[in-house]
């Protein structure tokens, strides 16, 4: 009889056991569900910061864009007149010479890729958008930052040049101390002709991260749409 005890309790341990083990594996299967829900979350919520970052820099960049294109328009209509030995002044002139090595600036929010670092960037289980997101922030936009730095360096080393050849008005505006002097000046020439075509370049490396941009927007959406 004793043996039986024995026996029916040494099954009935191994019973208590076992749904001690199931109990354990089904909880540390919900906490590990949890977790994974709440990652998702924070995921979700990092996304959607950083595509409303994005899509604020496409307007602003946007801006930059038709600004600085009317100013290699401007410019290039300007070397044009200053290159014809016949031309002459004409007050339209005023305003190309007021905005000639004028720059517009764009610097990229950063605020949801900061979450996103602080958070660690394994969270964002896409690998192709990780990549894309980090490629944009990291390259694309270390690039941009450092060209809105040399344009300020133009502007500063440009403006000597042209403030020597021109007056500036109360309204900002310039107008030529004698525009016959800037014509026949190879130094005005060469500063303008150099400002513009860097500032195409700019245009050109700006008009890419615009696409950059748009295709980084595009691809968070499609991932936010799948959850």
């Amino acid at each position: 009889m004793e043996q039986n005890k024995t026996s029916k309790y040494f099954k009935y341990a191994i019973g208590e056991i076992v749904l001690v083990v199931i109990g354990i594996l089904i909880a540390l299967q919900i906490n590990n569900w949890n977790e994974n829900r709440r990652e998702r979350f924070i995921e979700q919520k990092i996304l959607q910061a950083i595509n409303n970052d994005i899509k604020t820099d496409i307007s602003a960049i946007k801006v930059m864009l038709d600004n600085e294109s009317d100013i290699v328009a401007s410019n290039r209509e300007l070397i044009s007149i200053l290159k014809d030995s016949s031309s002459v002044y004409k007050p339209e002139y005023q305003s190309k010479f007021a905005q000639i090595n004028r720059y517009d600036i764009f610097f990229p929010q950063k605020m949801g890729y900061e979450t996103l670092k602080s958070k660690g960037l394994e969270i964002i289980q896409n690998d192709s958008l990780k990549s894309q997101i980090v490629s944009l922030y990291d390259f694309q936009f270390g690039t941009t930052t450092e060209m809105m730095d040399l344009k300020k360096q133009m502007f500063l080393d440009s403006n000597p040049i042209f403030n020597t050849f021109l007056e500036t008005l109360d309204d900002g505006s310039r107008v030529p101390n004698n525009f016959n002097a800037i014509k026949n000046s190879a130094v005005f020439l060469n500063h303008l002709t150099h400002i513009t075509a860097e500032k195409s370049n700019f245009l050109k490396y700006s008009n890419l991260v615009l696409g950059a941009m748009e295709e980084t927007s595009a691809h968070i959406e499609k991932e936010l749409n799948e959850w």
